[in-house]
């Protein structure tokens, strides 16, 4: 178990001893739900990663694409409440999560989210003492610390909205619109057929799109789902549109991400292409902007027949694949 994991135990250890219900956030690992299982409380998984929440262990409520305040509002389970998680880097995604815990009415309810000190940031307390009345920190464990929150407010949790889009959580680039994905619909042809945003995020290129046959999006994230809904779009919450047969789209567009959490992985794009190459019909055309930095373009002509540049400048790469 990660140092960072057990710190997170070890500090919630008196409420979880206690707990009815344990919420378990943000848990890359799955060791958090593991250690959740064994108090033998009711276990509910917040978490927004499609993959995570598919290896939920059995009798774990996962709430999904659901909105969390839904979820919890909707869950029919007792306190005492006890949530523990790695505290998300992004303070939308801590909002949501504490907002939404705090909405459900549990009187007795303890947030515990730790993470690397480097990461933590006094606008974090900030964020959860918006939604709860007590906050502090932990003491230290070598490079680690945890936020414990007590005490809920009488709040309600609203998504940000601006310029057209929603945010929930913790969806890259927010209440605007992305500058890449900007670039990248400039890019598309005026005639698209059966189109898919593959990583749609909150929408910035599927939103309003026309010269489609019919516009669909998906993404591994439930908050980018949800805030791409929220804008009338057709979004799927699923692993690299998975649930959809092989050759269904005449165009896909493609903005993936190449962070792990804080860290650069620009091997994350490899599943996506993968995914691309199959959902493509002969013929079809991928449409991907990447960050100008990364070289991406050897990993797209392993999966394709003709590669082009279409635009670029000092930020952004955008290629254009022929299946």
């Amino acid at each position: 178990m990660r140092t960072l994991d057990s710190l997170i135990l070890d500090t919630a250890a008196d409420a979880l001893s206690q707990a009815r219900t344990v919420l378990v956030c943000d848990d890359p690992t799955g060791d958090l739900e593991r250690a959740a299982l064994e108090t033998g409380a009711q276990v509910l998984l917040l978490d927004s990663d499609y993959t995570r929440c598919q290896a939920a262990a059995d009798g774990v409520k996962v709430a999904g694409d659901t909105r969390l305040d839904e979820f919890l509002a909707g869950a029919g389970v007792e306190g005492p409440w006890v949530a523990v998680g790695e505290m998300s880097k992004s303070l939308g995604r801590v909002n949501y999560l504490a907002a939404s815990i705090a909405s459900a009415g549990v009187a007795d309810a303890t947030v515990v989210f730790g993470g690397n000190n480097k990461h933590l940031s006094r606008s974090m307390n900030d964020t959860l003492a918006a939604s709860f009345t007590d906050v502090a920190a932990s003491r230290g464990r070598g490079k680690f610390r945890c936020l414990v929150a007590s005490g809920p407010r009488d709040v309600a949790y609203e998504p940000r909205r601006a310029d057209g889009f929603v945010a929930f959580g913790g969806v890259f680039s927010g209440a605007k619109e992305d500058r890449g994905g900007a670039m990248l619909r400039r890019a598309l042809p005026a005639e698209l057929g059966r189109f898919l945003d593959l990583g749609c995020g909150s929408g910035s290129v599927s939103r309003g799109l026309e010269g489609a046959v019919s516009v669909t999006a998906t993404d591994s994230d439930a908050d980018a789902v949800l805030s791409a809904r929220a804008i009338g779009i057709d979004a799927t919450w699923d692993d690299a549109g998975a649930r959809f047969e092989a050759a269904s789209f005449d165009t896909i567009a493609l903005n993936p991400p190449f962070h792990d959490r804080a860290a650069v992985d620009a091997t994350q794009v490899q599943h996506l292409l993968d995914a691309a190459a199959r959902l493509l019909a002969p013929g079809g055309q991928l449409f991907m902007v990447h960050n100008s930095h990364l070289r991406y373009r050897g990993e797209v002509e392993r999966r394709f027949s003709a590669v082009e540049q279409v635009a670029r400048n000092a930020t952004f790469t955008v290629l254009h694949a022929v299946r």
